[in-house]
């Protein structure tokens, strides 16, 4: 090896892998993965909007015909919507359970408010008090299925769904009965797999999905007098996080027993395998699985479900793992949020406006400026605030490590990370033999020639690279080392 440079590739991020002879990054934090490299995580950027009183059990936004925004939050003691800039309460009353579902179905948003199931009519940019559907059943599970509503984990029978009338959200007759029939409405017992998890609808060729404790059963709609067909996709294994399911690229990812898993409602396969479900389960607190909730990002293909950590304080979601499913990468993030949800770019309130005074103070050209519109698919979260924040905050400080590379006895000089409008620091990870744990130098600042100046002899050599929080940037790609042979074997 003369003297000269080395290049080190930020790999993919898979922290259960080996790390010999590897092309992975052991590292990848507050990062999202792209093809080469990795991109900036934004941080949170909380809204003008007051905070509510206390924590956010679930959070849901649409669009009506007429394409006004609308914002759903429960709390353990009410259900809101964002009107005019403030929080209205939709239903003030507390449950025994704390189970909070949306559903979106024609003109209105369905709920499940501890186990009631609950309507809120949506008219103009309005929405109604939320009240109970009368004949629903008791439960705490709400998905769609093609146009049935759908209610599982019943009350009577947890191992149950329970399905509306065609196109009828608001009839529930007694399955079995003659109105029933005419109706199409039903129920379907499922005697091996545990409770009912999550009912998802619409993934790849299936009409939807049945996630139960251990096992998924695939949903087709036949028609009377059966309705619907209901077939094993997979017998083993089911869904351990009934919040997990993530509907992304024509599949669905969720979280099972053994880690993480897709299926394109045909087959299942594992993604996390000797990846990073093992990071995963030492990195959750084991006792709160439940409280994983995944969400979809379609605006950066992305796959990301908030969790708590061990020394996560009670309601707060303090990690998130991200899965950009087109490039099949992964990465995480250190963030403080009391629930994820899809949600849409969001325009500037009347009331909003108000803050610049007078319309001779507006920051815009014109009243038809970007800012001012509604626009596409988002995420949005609830800080442990309890305030609706966007994720379109400064970038969060980045910490990605390279694959390690070596065999030759070599002298170290200098790292010069590979980001652009960064001032990145990097330090050395290095060792002498496979067998000796890694050994980590000290972060230095770039010089002017964009060099981290280190002195360091080792065999194998492994690089870190932080960039600031706050600081503007777009894509890292890896680290160009400066390295010269030494003598010897």
């Amino acid at each position: 090896m003369a003297a000269g440079r080395m290049r080190l590739d930020f790999g993919p991020w898979e922290p259960d892998a080996a790390l010999l002879d590897g092309a992975q990054a052991p590292e990848a934090k507050n990062v999202i993965p792209a093809r080469r490299g990795y991109r900036p995580f934004s941080g949170l950027s909380p809204l003008l909007y007051p905070a509510l009183s206390e924590r956010v059990l679930a959070a849901f936004s649409l669009k009506d015909t007429g394409g006004n925004l609308l914002t759903f939050a429960a709390t353990k003691s009410g259900m809101f919507a964002l009107e005019g800039g403030e929080w209205t309460k939709k239903h003030d009353g507390q449950s025994l359970s704390d189970v909070r579902e949306f559903a979106e179905y024609g003109p209105a948003v369905y709920a499940l408010c501890g186990t009631t199931l609950m309507k809120s009519a949506v008219t103009a940019g309005s929405a109604g008090e939320f009240l109970p559907v009368e004949g629903a059943p008791s439960g705490e599970v709400l998905g769609v299925l093609r146009d049935f509503l759908v209610v599982g984990r019943l009350t009577d029978r947890p191992e149950a769904v329970r399905w509306s009338g065609l196109d009828r959200p608001d009839e529930w007759p007694e399955p079995g009965s003659n109105e029933a029939q005419y109706v199409q409405a039903d129920m379907q017992v499922f005697p091996t797999g545990g409770r009912v998890q999550a009912v998802v609808g619409g993934v790849g060729g299936a009409d939807g999905l049945i996630f139960l404790e251990r096992g998924i059963r695939r949903a087709t709609y036949v028609g009377m007098p059966y309705i619907f067909q209901f077939d094993d996709l997979d017998r083993e294994r089911g869904c351990i996080a009934p919040h997990s399911p993530v509907v992304c690229g024509g599949a669905c990812v969720y979280l099972s027993e053994d880690g993480w898993r897709m299926t394109d409602g045909s087959s299942v396969k594992g993604i996390g395998v000797e990846r990073v479900d093992e990071w995963f389960f030492e990195a959750c607190a084991s006792d709160r699985l439940e409280e994983v909730t995944g969400v979809h990002d379609a605006q950066n293909r992305l796959a990301l479900w908030a969790f708590p950590s061990e020394n996560a304080p009670p309601g707060v979601l303090d990690r998130v793992l991200v899965y950009n499913y087109a490039v099949d990468r992964w990465s995480w993030g250190e963030l403080a949020v009391e629930t994820l949800f899809a949600d849409y770019t969001r325009g500037l309130t009347l009331e909003e406006l108000d803050a610049f005074g007078d319309l001779d103070h507006l920051p815009f050209a014109s009243l038809d400026a970007a800012a001012l519109r509604n626009g596409r698919k988002g995420l949005s979260c609830f800080t442990k605030e309890h305030r609706l924040a966007g994720f379109n905050g400064d970038a969060l400080e980045a910490v990605i490590d390279t694959a390690e590379t070596g065999g030759e006895r070599m002298m170290v000089h200098g790292l010069r990370p590979l980001v652009d409008a960064a001032p990145a620091e990097a330090m050395p990870l290095f060792r002498s033999r496979q067998m000796d744990e890694r050994r980590f130098g000290t972060f230095t600042a770039q010089q002017r020639d964009g060099v981290c100046f280190q002195h360091v002899s080792t065999v194998y050599l492994a690089a870190r690279v932080k960039i600031p929080a706050g600081v503007s940037w777009t894509h890292a790609v890896g680290v160009e080392a400066l390295v010269e042979k030494e003598g010897g074997l």
